[in-house]
C-alpha cells in the first residue's frame, strides 16, 4: 500500500469514530482483507468513491476492489468503524486505540486522532511516533449555499474523472483490449451519477460493450462444440486462445457479419437475457459519507512502514482534563480587580483635587 491515513474522533466517555483511507495499486488483486478491533463496528466502505458490499469471513472482512483499467493507478479504499476504546473518570482519560490489521505491508502511516480541546496529553506509548501535538480551532459554521457549492466541487472532479475513463475506454476498445475498456466504463459509469446526461452516455456505452463481448463469447463456443474448421471457425479459435479475451472491432463485425440474420437475432436475445441477469445479480449500495469533525486538541502520529501483515497498530494514551481556577482563585482575582479600580479611581480623584489648588 502506498499509504495508510487514519482519523479518529473520540468523545469524553470514550466511543471512537474512525475513517481508514488507504492508498494502494492493487494489481490483480480482487479482495482486500482485514480485521477490526475486537467488539468494533463496521459502518461502510467506498472504493475509489464508489460504495461497495463488504462480507464477512469468520473474523475478517473482505472489501472487493475494482479492476482498474490501468493496472499502475492507485486507487483509494475508504473505510468506516466504531469502538469504545476506554471511558473517562472526569477529569482523566485512559485510551487504547487500535486500527484494522491489513493482509498486506503498510508505508507512510499517518493516524490523526482529535479529542475535546479540554485535554492534555499526559503520557502515551503505542507502535506509532507521535509527531504534533496542536489545537484546532472549531471551523465557521457551513450554511446550505457553503454545502450545496461544495458539493458542485466535488461533482465537478468526479465528472473530469469520469470524462477521463470514457475516453481511456474508447481508445482502449480501438487498441484491442476490450476487458480494460469495460473496466474503464464502469468506473466511468459509477463516477457519473450526479450527471444524467453523461452517465446514460456511459451506461449505453458500457451495454453495448457487455453486448459485444457476449456475443463474440456465443459465437465461439458455438464454433467450439460443432468443431467448425473453415476461415471464420479458424478466427473464433484463435480469439478463444488468446489471453486476455483481447479482440479488435473489426475482428468483431467479421465474426458477427458471418452470421444470418436470424443467426444474430437468436444471439442478441440470448446475450440482452445475460446481461439482464448479470446486472440483476450487482446492485451498487449507497452510503452516506460521513464528514469527521476536525476540531479540538489534534495527536498526529506517524510510522514509516510496517512490513509484517495482520500486524497491530496500537497507541495508548492517557490525557487529563485543563484545570479550572478554583471558587476561591475566582474569588481573589474579583477582590483584586476591584481594589485595584478603587485604586485608580481614588489617584484619578486625588489628581483632579490637585489640579483645582492650582488653578484657584
Amino acid at each position: 500500500m502506498n499509504s495508510a491515513t487514519l482519523t479518529s474522533v473520540i468523545s469524553d466517555d470514550g466511543v471512537m469514530f474512525t475513517e481508514v483511507r488507504l492508498e494502494m495499486v492493487p494489481g490483480d488483486k480482487r479482495l482486500l482483507h482485514f480485521t477490526l478491533p475486537k467488539d468494533a463496528k463496521f459502518w461502510f466502505a467506498f472504493v475509489n468513491q464508489n460504495g461497495v458490499w463488504p462480507w464477512r469471513e469468520q473474523d475478517r472482512i473482505l472489501i472487493p476492489l475494482e479492476q482498474q483499467s490501468r493496472m499502475d493507478k492507485p486507487m483509494t479504499v475508504e473505510l468506516f468503524y466504531s469502538s469504545r476504546i476506554g471511558s473517562s473518570g472526569g477529569r482523566a482519560l485512559d485510551l487504547e486505540l487500535v486500527g484494522p490489521k491489513f493482509e498486506l505491508p503498510l508505508e507512510n502511516i499517518t493516524w490523526r486522532v482529535y479529542l475535546n480541546e479540554k485535554w492534555r496529553l499526559a503520557h502515551w506509548k503505542g507502535t506509532l511516533q507521535l509527531q504534533e501535538d496542536t489545537t484546532v480551532g472549531q471551523p465557521a459554521a457551513v450554511d446550505a449555499q457553503t454545502y450545496l457549492q461544495n458539493e458542485v466541487s466535488l461533482n465537478r472532479d468526479k465528472t473530469r474523472q469520469a470524462e477521463e475513463f470514457l475516453a481511456m475506454g474508447n481508445t482502449l476498445l480501438e487498441r484491442g483490449d476490450p476487458q480494460q475498456a469495460r473496466r474503464a466504463f464502469q468506473s466511468a459509469y459509477g463516477l457519473s451519477t450526479h450527471d444524467s446526461a453523461f452517465n446514460e452516455d456511459a451506461r449505453v456505452q458500457l451495454h453495448n460493450l457487455k453486448l459485444q463481448q457476449a456475443l463474440l463469447g456465443l459465437n465461439v463456443r458455438q464454433s467450439a462444440a460443432a468443431g467448425e474448421t473453415d476461415a471464420a471457425g479458424g478466427k473464433l479459435s484463435e480469439i478463444r486462445n488468446r489471453k486476455g479475451g483481447t479482440y479488435t472491432q473489426q475482428e468483431a463485425k467479421q465474426v458477427i457479419d458471418a452470421n444470418t440474420a436470424d443467426e444474430n437475432a437468436a444471439f442478441m436475445r440470448l446475450a440482452e437475457r445475460l446481461i439482464q441477469q448479470q446486472d440483476a445479480a450487482v446492485t451498487a449500495p449507497v452510503a452516506i459519507r460521513a464528514a469527521i469533525p476536525q476540531q479540538g486538541r489534534l495527536l498526529t502520529f506517524n510510522r514509516a512502514v510496517q512490513v509484517d501483515t495482520f500486524a497491530d497498530l496500537r497507541i495508548s494514551l492517557e490525557a487529563r482534563a485543563a484545570r479550572a481556577a478554583s471558587a476561591s482563585v475566582k474569588i481573589f482575582i474579583l477582590a483584586g480587580a476591584f481594589v485595584l479600580f478603587a485604586l485608580l479611581a481614588w489617584a484619578a480623584k486625588r489628581a483632579g483635587r490637585a489640579t483645582d489648588r492650582a488653578g484657584n
